[in-house]
């Protein structure tokens, strides 16, 4: 009876720490990024991996996070005969664990992030699409890892801390099953996200209106040398740089796109042009939100200029009329 229950022990312990063994052989390897080299897709394979990424929240509260799956569990009919009629060891998932954690310690200059504990619990999310993994295989899964609701809790605070230095870290692991039903969890890994406002606006997306508007230019005696018009005209092709609406990147308001003043019409532009008290035009919400910033946040105190959205492309250029010496001119050339 004793050497039976020793053996029965002994293939117990042996069963745990197969178990164990598989559980930790399905691994999340890294975080991949979102490229236009990769048709804006996510990848399995490759050699590029991120470790940390921008959520610019004048724009987007959503950030949609890849990562790499590899099943090390070798073929499940290797040696086994009980197994040789079908393969157990297919990882399926579609579920992954998120963990938040910041920094809470107060800064240099005294200020310290104060989120809403009750947004950053652990959740348990749907991946964008579900997965399976073969033995010895890499898949791509991907992830959204915020909720509006914790955007609009970050969106309170993305000036309180330097988030560069304590960046958002977001702890998450996959989770599924084996065909033959075994659940398994994946490693946790961690990823560092930075919340910003209003700093993926492109180069060139404004043009400068002074108080009280575009004047015609004059010489020294009162003449007019340039309309009103012309000096807009000037003005708009000199600060102007007709991008793309998106440029640099595959996804509004993340990692290095940049965008301007026609890079959408969402709920969350919107929201945000109200919420800064700015003008919405309909359909053209990323536009009140390019000018509210540039107005209410990058003009210097006492400017009462206005930073107006560069059109779409460049305008048609106004003709100017010319002076009475030149047309004299013109006319004694053409008498002749």
């Amino acid at each position: 009876m004793r050497k039976f229950f020793i053996l029965t022990l002994m293939v117990a312990s042996l069963m745990m720490v197969s178990c164990v063994e598989r559980r930790n052989r399905v691994i999340i390897d890294k975080f991949i990024p979102l490229m236009a080299s990769s048709n804006c897709e996510f990848r399995p394979g490759g050699d590029y991996y991120q470790t940390e990424g921008y959520i610019d929240l004048a724009f987007t509260f959503d950030y949609l996070l890849g990562f790499q799956v590899t099943n090390y569990i070798p073929s499940s009919d290797g040696g086994n005969s009980e197994l040789t009629t079908a393969e157990a060891n297919y990882f399926y998932f579609d579920e992954v664990e998120i963990e938040y954690e910041w920094d809470p310690r107060p800064q240099a200059d005294g200020r310290k992030l104060v989120l809403d504990q009750k947004l950053w619990n652990k959740k348990i999310r749907k991946t964008e699409h579900a997965r399976v993994a073969k033995p010895g295989d890499q898949v791509a899964g991907a992830v959204h890892i915020f909720e509006e609701a914790q955007a609009k809790n970050l969106l309170e605070h993305v000036n309180d801390i330097d988030w560069i230095a304590s960046p958002l870290i977001v702890k998450i692991r996959a989770i599924g099953e084996l065909t033959d039903g075994t659940t398994v969890k994946t490693n946790k890994m961690n990823f560092n996200v930075i919340p910003t406002f209003g700093t993926t606006i492109q180069m060139g997306s404004t043009y400068y209106i002074p108080e009280g508007g575009f004047q015609a230019e004059t010489d020294e005696n009162g003449k007019e040398t340039k309309s009103a018009e012309k000096v807009e005209y000037d003005t708009i092709m000199s600060m102007c740089a007709f991008n793309e609406a998106l440029a640099g990147g595959c996804a509004i308001g993340r990692d290095n796109a940049q965008v301007n003043c026609y890079a959408g019409d969402t709920d969350w532009e919107r929201f945000i042009v109200e919420k800064e008290e700015g003008t919405y035009i309909p359909g053209y919400a990323a536009f009140g939100v390019v000018e509210t910033i540039y107005n209410k946040y990058k003009k210097t105190a006492g400017d009462n200029g206005y930073y107006a959205c560069c059109p779409g492309q460049a305008p048609a250029e106004p003709e100017e009329e010319e002076d009475d010496a030149a047309n004299a001119a013109n006319g004694a050339a053409g008498g002749e």
